[in-house]
C-alpha cells in the first residue's frame, strides 16, 4: 500500500518558527528593555505577545501532528494484525 511521506517539519511550521526567531531578534536589538515584571504590562510592551503567540502556534501544530501520527500508526498496525489473522 501507499504510505504517505512523513515530514519532520512542514512548511507552515517552518515559517512560524523562523518568523518567531526573527521577531525575537528584532525585539532584542531595537525596541524593548524589560527591567521588571511590572514593565511587561505597560502598553508599549503588549506587542511582545506576537512572537509568543506564533511560537505557541508552532508548538501546537508540531506536537499535535506528532500525536496524530502516533495514534494513526497504532490503529493501522492493529488493523493489519487483524487482517493477517
Amino acid at each position: 500500500m501507499f504510505e504517505p511521506k512523513r515530514e519532520f517539519i512542514t512548511t507552515a511550521e517552518t515559517i512560524l518558527f523562523v518568523s518567531t526567531l526573527f521577531m525575537w531578534i528584532y525585539i532584542a536589538q531595537t525596541f524593548v528593555f524589560i527591567d521588571s515584571f511590572q514593565s511587561l504590562f505597560f502598553t508599549p510592551s503588549w506587542w511582545l505577545m506576537l512572537p509568543v503567540m506564533t511560537f505557541v502556534l508552532f508548538l501546537r501544530s508540531f506536537i499535535g501532528r506528532r500525536i496524530n501520527l502516533d495514534w494513526t500508526d497504532d490503529e493501522e498496525e492493529q488493523e493489519l494484525d487483524q487482517k493477517q489473522r
